[in-house]
């Protein structure tokens, strides 16, 4: 019995047709070192390259059984071919060094064809979490990017009139695409509203923190039954700010504009802050606790660079700067005290 017949869609859009040949080139027999390097630097450049990818991915991945029909098989092999030689350019693309023949988008948009209206699904709210000690990166279909710090939860809800985040607690830095509807995230104590920035939100201790790196964005307070959102006010690039619910707008001491969150490289830094502060921080990353022996020792400050994933080395430099002994509970809990 002949395999039933596919109706190959053509499309236009020209990241998802580089996309597409990227896809079936490195599905194809012959792929390359060089072609694994020209994809990765591809993805690297626009962000809307990563997320034309990874829709085609998840098209490719949803398709299940229907992903080796002999029809697109048979496209695949055919997608890719090299390109007629051109005059040289002052600035080459990698993808260049290919056609973008319509065969490469059309084996993978045929799946469209077993895969029921997907490309014109309403993208469904997606919740992402992230466990003590874990962080990631996600791609959103926007071509927006979010990385998730450790113990962090957020809903993602993008409709036809804007592209609406919940982060539910923990932290995120978000890498936003310009693009016309606008981006807000939201917590408990109120917004922020952005379009084409890059920006961190910490939701910790019935607060919200917001940094800003690059762009601008609008900070609005929790809805009311009788006002809705009232303007808090606006971050430009290295400030800092933090709300409560229903409470007026606290600046904090900015930072250089520009520089990125220490965590997203997986260190924390600490500058003359409380040794309770502190402890809080590298709780955060790990399921064996630090606990304090007393105010004298909360209080005291410190300072350093640490990775988030070594608290021993954190405790090592306390118990060698500071007046504290360091023990173990029987719950295996790290107890800093005050040195006897």
């Amino acid at each position: 019995m002949k395999p039933p017949r596919l109706n190959v869609i053509e499309g236009g859009d020209p990241f998802r047709r580089q996309a597409a040949t990227w896809f079936a080139r490195l599905r194809a027999d012959d792929v390359a070192e060089s072609d694994r390097q020209g994809w990765q630097h591809w993805m690297a450049a626009d962000a809307r390259h990563r997320a034309a990818y990874e829709r085609i991915e998840r098209l490719w991945s949803a398709a299940g059984e229907h992903a080796q029909h002999p029809q697109i098989a048979e496209r695949l092999r055919d997608a890719v071919v090299p390109a007629a030689p051109k005059r040289r350019s002052r600035a080459p693309v990698a993808w260049a060094r290919y056609a973008l023949g319509a065969g490469a988008l059309a084996a993978v948009l045929a799946l469209a064809a077993v895969v029921p209206r997907w490309l014109e699904r309403p993208v469904p709210e997606t919740v992402y979490v992230t466990q003590v000690g874990e962080s990631r990166t996600i791609a959103l279909d926007d071509g927006s990017r979010v990385s998730m710090d450790t113990d962090s939860r957020l809903v993602v809800d993008f409709s036809g009139a804007e592209r609406r985040i919940v982060l539910d607690r923990g932290r995120a830095y978000f890498r936003v695409a310009k693009a016309k509807r606008p981006f807000l995230v939201h917590t408990e104590d109120g917004s922020v509203r952005a379009v084409g920035t890059e920006f961190e939100v910490y939701r910790r201790n019935d607060t919200t923190e917001v940094a800003l790196v690059e762009g601008r964005v609008a900070l609005l307070a929790a809805p009311t039954a009788d006002a809705g959102q009232a303007a808090l006010g606006t971050l430009d690039p290295g400030q800092k700010a933090r709300f409560r619910k229903h409470q007026p707008l606290h600046r904090l001491a900015p930072a250089a504009p520009g520089a990125l969150p220490t965590w997203l490289s997986g260190k924390l830094v600490f500058e003359d802050q409380a040794l309770s502060a502190a402890v809080a921080e590298f709780n955060r990353y790990s399921r064996r606790r630090m606990v304090l022996g007393g105010e004298q020792v909360a209080r005291l400050r410190v300072s350093g660079v640490f990775r988030s994933d070594d608290p021993h080395a954190f405790v090592e430099a306390l118990e060698e700067l500071y007046p504290v002994a360091v023990d173990e509970s029987s719950g295996g809990d790290i107890v800093i005290a005050a040195r006897r």
